[in-house]
């Protein structure tokens, strides 16, 4: 818990640049994190990496016969030599060269002999060639998503032996002439395949620049040596060992970034899991993890050269017991197979130093131009249907020429000023958008405009067929969707794309209608329509009864043809006198539309189509003065809510 918070302090207190400068992969990003935004079209980069890790390791010695706990120093020297160059605007390609270089310091301890080779034990050389691929997306502004494949191979046999020979007697770490793997970074080396696939995600937070890598690695080691089982006698037993060892890694590394007027920091996190490595001392401390936190600052200049001063610590233990490939139970008298010689194998890539510090120098085409500036690129598209456009991209206000997007690939690049900055982005046949930006000199960013079409126009009025009275409709165009309603002169106008289109119109009360026109971009075209209006007479009732009389049965008939013609969607709406109670009254009322509604659901018409309501008598159609008037308000009436188009 206390370690996972103060990862949690160093990530929020610390930050990293946003330029287009390598990773330790030699794709774009900080040093142990890969940015998902490529270099981009045509760019590259080169860097050299350097790094010094120390390491002091507990280990046991056999002096005389006996055990003793010595302390040695292990110095492990990492240089790679990247280049990355910008396939496309989403697409990046890098290669990388590691050289190594190891150093134990033995402690000067009583019994520990020194011969020719002195308290130090060094090798170095090329170790292992990559390649790199990226491919990117930017689904959102400010975030990108890419994957990242990549393979790698051991180049190197250690020099003129496979493995470096120990020359100091009871050097405390195997033998005599033997290998000496019990170290973080062994001094040997392993042929051997490696590859695997990083998801990568990196947001924009404003000043801030989130990075995430998640992947899974895949290491193939080969070891071939001879063990040997030694006593305070010399050497008893030796057996030869030849084996390959195989190891899935799960990665995952964060960084932040926060650039400043003249540097960029940064802080990352590295976590590697070693999934076939569950080592377990029975003490809670497992061996399987290997957790850094980097920070460093990163110096950029406007030649297109950058340097990075780094520094690295971690966070996870390392025990010498588990990396000696099965040497202490072949010393303890056991024979180990193949597969327990595995489990106790060097982790590939070695395990990461106690702490360290490096150096880079990068050098990235992106960076190369004049002080305050930085670069704005993006791609201008149709934003229906996505194709590329040749638009012009300009800049009121300041003296940058305006940039032209290429009609083929919709690409455009600009140096822009620091500061804000105004773009106004137009095309032939488009509506123009704008925006002011905010520059800071040095951090380049992208912009990708979409551009809507500049639409036609389809208007007219909407009529009573009868009376030429203005209505108030509901005019639609289904395919799009868009809809407008007409005021009360009956007056209407909607912007539509280019294209064929069909109108419709409709009112309540009304039967609605429908016409197909053919709209060009930037004109307009006139469609007026004429409803015919819809109405029902209402049926009538007996005195505290809610059964249908007979003379209402041809007249509901045709209401029924007419819903089920028209495709109506209607209100059956109950209605009481005042004579007996409002309770009494709204139940009756209710009847009274149900029965109606059940007549017509009888006679063809969907029930999906009908709706039922009972004001009972708080909506007389006359006052409730006389028997005739309440014989007006003891009804049903019929209201048309919404009319299919014909």
């Amino acid at each position: 818990m206390k370690k996972g918070l103060l990862l949690l302090i160093i990530l929020l207190v610390s930050a990293g640049s946003v330029t287009a400068l390598p990773s330790f992969l030699g794709l774009r990003g900080l040093n142990r994190t890969v940015d998902a935004e490529p270099i981009g079209a045509g760019e590259f980069s080169f860097g050299l990496f350097s790094f010094l890790g120390l390491s002091n390791d507990t280990r046991t010695a056999f002096l005389s016969g006996n055990s003793v706990d010595v302390t040695d120093t292990e110095y492990d020297g990492t240089f790679y030599l990247t280049s990355a160059i910008g396939l496309g605007e989403k697409v990046e390609l890098a290669g990388r060269v590691s050289y190594i270089w190891n150093c134990l310091k033995r402690d000067d301890v009583a019994g520990r002999t020194d011969l020719s080779g002195g308290d130090c034990e060094n090798d170095d050389g090329f170790s292992e060639a990559h390649l790199f691929m990226k491919f990117s997306t930017d689904p959102a502004d400010g975030l990108w998503i890419g994957i990242m494949p990549w393979v790698g191979y051991g180049i190197y046999d250690g020099g003129n032996s496979p493995y470096v020979i120990n020359n100091n007697e009871y050097d405390g770490i195997w033998y005599p002439g033997q290998p000496m793997f019990e170290l973080r970074r062994p001094m040997i080396g392993v042929e051997g395949v490696s590859a695997g696939a990083d998801l990568l995600f990196s947001k924009d937070l404003n000043p801030l620049r989130f990075h995430l890598n998640v992947g899974y690695h895949y290491y193939k080691q080969h070891f071939e040596f001879t063990d040997y089982r030694y006593t305070s006698s010399g050497w008893t037993d030796s057996t030869p060992v030849d084996m390959y060892v195989e190891d899935p890694v799960m990665h995952l590394a964060t960084g932040i970034e926060f650039p400043m007027d003249k540097v960029t920091l940064f802080t990352e996190l590295e976590w590697r899991h070693f999934m076939k490595r569950d080592f377990e001392q029975g003490d809670g401390e497992n061996f399987d993890d290997c957790i850094t936190i980097s920070p460093g600052i990163r110096i950029p200049t406007n030649s297109g050269l950058a340097f990075d001063i780094t520094g690295s610590f971690t966070l996870t233990d390392f025990d010498t017991d588990f990396t000696d490939l099965g040497h202490h139970l072949y010393q303890n008298g056991g024979n180990p197979t193949n597969d327990q010689r595995a489990h106790y194998a060097p982790f590939p890539e070695g395990f990461t130093p106690k702490w360290g510090i490096g150096l880079n120098v990068m050098y990235s085409s992106d960076l190369r131009k004049g002080p305050g500036t930085a670069i704005m690129a993006g791609t201008v598209t149709d934003a229906v249907t996505g194709e590329f456009l040749a638009a012009t991209v300009a800049f009121p206000g300041t003296a940058v020429e305006p940039a032209a997007s290429d009609a083929g690939t919709g690409f455009y690049t600009v140096d822009l000023p620091e500061g804000n900055v105004s773009v106004a982005v137009n095309a032939a046949g488009y509506i123009g958008t704008s925006e002011t930006v905010q520059v800071a000199g040095g951090q380049d960013f992208s912009r990708d405009y979409a551009l809507q079409p500049e639409p036609g126009t389809i208007a007219g009025s909407v009529t009573d067929i009868e009376t030429g009275l203005a209505i108030s409709a509901t005019v639609t165009v289904p395919e799009l969707p868009a809809s407008v309603r007409s005021g009360r002169d009956g007056l209407y106008s909607i912007d539509v794309p280019e294209g064929d289109w069909t109108v419709t119109a409709t009112a309540d009360g009304y039967l609605g209608a429908s016409a197909s026109t053919a709209v060009a971009s930037g004109e307009g075209v006139t469609v007026d329509f004429k409803l015919q209006s819809v109405s029902f007479e209402p049926v009538y009732f007996d005195v505290n009864v809610y059964n249908i009389k007979s003379e209402y049965t041809d007249h509901l008939d045709e209401i029924a043809a007419e819903i089920i013609a028209n495709g109506l969607v209607v209100q059956i709406c109950g209605h009481a006198d005042s004579d007996y109670t409002p309770e009494f009254n709204k139940t009756l009322s209710d009847d009274r539309a149900l029965v109606i509604y059940d007549y017509l659901v009888d006679h063809g018409v969907s029930a999906g189509s009908l709706s039922t309501i009972g004001y009972g008598e708080d909506r007389p159609a006359v006052p409730n003065t006389s028997d005739a008037n309440k014989a007006l308000n003891r009804r049903v009436e019929f209201v048309v809510q919404s009319v299919g188009t014909n």
